[in-house]
């Protein structure tokens, strides 16, 4: 919903998301959203969540503002917003799935706490691009 102000071509940002994804799909690195990792060691996933995140997040940032370089001044935070967001994003799902995972003992809250992380992403995401567009 913030793009379609930005964007009459809004299928270019799914574009450069999906060729992101699609690119890091082919590598094992590609599956960094759908799974957690198998320790229940919370400054294991914090540690985990904050670099993998902050990885995924700059790569599929770097391929976003190829969309948004034409269009939004100082487009290069965005790169950086993204990496801080998915970080953020992955580390706190992770942990919340961890602790959920040890009182449980059931496979089902590790998928909460992945639904926590994209619900996340979302989130932050959508505050930092529309940060960016209040200071454009």
């Amino acid at each position: 919903m913030v793009l379609s102000r930005l964007f009459t071509h809004a299928w270019l940002w799914i574009l450069s998301t999906f060729i992101a994804w699609t690119l890091m799909g082919g590598s094992s690195f590609g599956v960094i959203g759908w799974f957690a990792p198998r320790t229940n060691l919370i400054i294991i996933r914090l540690t985990t969540g904050l670099i993998l995140g902050g990885i995924t997040g700059i790569w599929v940032g770097f391929w976003q503002w190829f969309v948004l370089k034409s269009v939004l001044p100082k487009s290069y935070l965005w790169i950086l917003l993204s990496g801080i967001s998915w970080s953020l994003s992955l580390s706190i799902g992770w942990i919340i799935g961890g602790i959920l995972h040890s009182v449980t003992h059931l496979f089902l809250a590790e998928v909460i706490g992945l639904i926590i992380v994209w619900l996340l992403v979302g989130m932050l995401t959508g505050i930092a691009l529309s940060y960016l567009l209040k200071k454009s």
